[in-house]
């Protein structure tokens, strides 16, 4: 008779933990789901430089771009 109830409540046991396992790994694959087009929609964003100069801090400190500064150095500047 015991081993009836055991098996009972390994049984009931295994069902929860099933059920929780599963919504476990929904949340999962939505929250990887979400990390992954974030990670895509930023580095599309820091593609423009307008939205990359207001974006990213360091983008402000440095300064010419060398195709810039060799081009007005050819000009005497």
């Amino acid at each position: 008779m015991n081993t009836k109830n055991q098996n009972e409540s390994d049984d009931r046991y295994e069902e929860l933990f099933l059920q929780f396992a599963h919504r476990a790994e929904r949340w999962i694959a939505w929250a990887l789901a979400g990390c992954a087009f974030a990670l895509v929609a930023s580095q599309l964003l820091l593609l423009n430089p307008r939205i990359r100069y207001i974006l990213v801090e360091v983008e402000q400190l440095e300064g010419l771009p060398y195709s810039v500064s060799r081009f007005q150095a050819a000009e005497g500047k």
